[in-house]
């Protein structure tokens, strides 16, 4: 599906209101500037049936490391991660283990 920007747009709430992952959004669309979106320009948004996860990574958080971080290592959505590790917040400890769902396009 095409996706036209409008005025006020953000990819967060694009993804959400078209319930497609983030990550999903971003690899179907490599070559656009993600920081300098402009009105009119043109999205390719998958469509997708309900979101399944095909695979499961343990991930052991490092010392002084965000979830921030851990979520753009992997290109990952973060209500995604909260979700699906039932996290009600961005704090992570050291040598604790969260779960990264990978999926396929």
């Amino acid at each position: 599906m095409i996706y036209n920007i409008k005025q006020g747009d953000t990819l967060y709430n694009i993804s959400r209101a078209n319930n497609v992952p983030l990550a999903l959004i971003l690899r179907a669309n490599p070559y656009v500037d993600i920081y300098n979106l402009q009105v009119g320009d043109e999205l390719c948004i998958p469509v997708t049936s309900p979101v399944t996860w095909n695979n499961v990574i343990p991930y052991v958080v490092q010392d002084e490391e965000s979830l921030q971080a851990v979520l753009n290592q992997y290109g990952l959505d973060l209500q995604d991660v909260l979700e699906f590790n039932n996290m009600s917040g961005m704090d992570l400890t050291p040598g604790m283990t969260i779960l990264i769902p990978v999926y396929d396009m």
